[in-house]
């Protein structure tokens, strides 16, 4: 037995060392990603609840008040006043939008608008696009900002569902964009609902929306690598630190109904130090908030239109207020394989060789179905892949080291009861 034990730890250490030095490497991202996702698809009900408040706040350019602004929509002037009073409360993300572009020429007061951004650590700045056909395949024109619009790097399941780009139609004007990030600005009606776009596609790149690009400067999730799209069944966008975006097959985020943001009054905050007209709660309400999102907006009427600073302002309020996914600590997950190891080893050891692959399986079966619980009750998951392995290694080596079956012969035999 000693040879055994001895045997089969230096195969599990020899293994787990292995296979430890890939999922680092990034070997195993895959099984883990369609684990996760085959989690998720069968929970999907518990991100439709929200979690206490988004901390997200509208800053309104209201329509209804344009006499009170130097001209509609607000000028330079106006807005590098507000961005001024915005400073002191230090948002996370800043996101306008509204596209800053006030026609040629330029006016003159548009680069201490883009001076009075650099004060934010993240500015999002929204482009106003044009939605294309389902079947149109040609490339979107995009101008001179082509190179300026990231793209999404890891986009996996039916990518033919997206949303297509026909065109930009109204960009940031090219004073601003120094030191911030472009998103595109695109919502739709479906019947009843307002859905916002995680992304649209231009032929095979996939360019993040205000929606998307708000998240990923939130939760520091660059494009390249922590920021995972999905289309198709069971959409979803998969962010660092367990933000997860429930999508549409389409890859839409739809705005429920009953969501509001505390919503502020740019006026109030335009009247700066003169006359201190910003009441206590929306003053709360903005040292709170993490991300901000400021816009000219309009009455809301049945039927009308709804404006894209209100939608996105819901939106992300929303999302920020939902349940976030756990994924087990280093030393938690070190734990797990432990325990595979101990299983592992309990194969060799009790259980007989012809034996070996049904007890591994159903342990394997054990461990999927206790991690799905968790997995519902608490949203908490571990990377399957090495626990599965060490389990697997514990099966090969019983069938060839565990017990044997004992041969019960005439000599071995039990007396038969007189």
């Amino acid at each position: 037995m000693f040879v055994r034990v001895v045997l089969t730890l230096l195969c599990l250490a020899a293994t787990a060392g292995y296979l430890d030095r890939e999922q680092k490497a990034g070997r195993f991202h895959r099984v883990d990603e369609l684990f996760l996702d085959f989690l998720v698809s069968n929970t999907r009900g518990r991100f439709e609840k929200p979690e206490g408040g988004g901390d997200v706040v509208l800053v309104e350019m209201r329509e209804q008040e344009r006499a009170d602004y130097a001209t509609w929509p607000p000028p330079p002037l106006d807005w590098q006043t507000l961005l001024k009073q915005l400073q002191t409360y230090q948002p996370e993300v800043l996101v306008i939008a509204t596209p800053l572009n006030w026609g040629n020429p330029t006016p003159d007061f548009a680069p201490a608008v883009a001076e009075a951004l650099l004060a934010f650590p993240s500015v999002i700045l929204g482009i106003e696009t044009q939605v294309a056909e389902a079947t149109k395949t040609d490339a979107a024109f995009l101008g001179d900002l082509d190179s300026l619009l990231p793209h999404f790097q890891q986009v996996g399941g039916d990518l033919s569902r997206a949303p297509r780009l026909a065109s930009l139609i109204t960009a940031p004007d090219a004073s601003v964009r120094a030191s911030t990030e472009l998103g595109l600005l695109s919502a739709s009606r479906v019947e009843d609902e307002w859905r916002l776009p995680y992304a649209l596609r231009d032929q095979d790149r996939f360019i993040p929306t205000v929606l998307a690009a708000a998240l990923a400067r939130h939760s520091r999730s660059p494009y390249s690598g922590g920021h995972r799209l999905r289309l198709g069944p069971g959409a979803g966008a998969y962010l660092q630190g367990g933000l997860y975006v429930p999508l549409e097959i389409s890859g839409e985020f739809t705005v429920p109904e009953d969501t509001t943001v505390p919503a502020v009054n740019a006026l109030h905050l335009m009247a700066g130090n003169l006359v201190d007209v910003l009441p206590v709660e929306d003053k709360a309400a903005l040292e709170k908030a993490r991300i901000l999102v400021v816009g000219t907006t309009q009455a809301e009427a049945p039927g009308a239109p709804a404006s894209l600073p209100t939608l996105y302002a819901r939106a992300l309020n929303r999302l920020l207020a939902l349940p976030r996914l756990r994924v087990l600590t280093e030393m938690e997950q070190w734990i797990a394989w432990g325990i595979a190891g101990a299983a592992a080893l309990w194969i060799v050891l009790r259980v007989r060789r012809v034996r070996a692959f049904r007890a591994g399986l159903g342990l394997i079966f054990a461990a999927l179905v206790v991690s799905y619980l968790c997995f519902q009750s608490n949203l908490l998951w571990c990377p399957p892949a090495l626990p599965t392995a060490l389990i697997a290694v514990g099966m090969i080596l019983g069938r060839f080291l565990g017990k044997k079956e004992t041969v019960v012969t005439e000599e071995t035999a039990p007396p038969a009861a007189a």
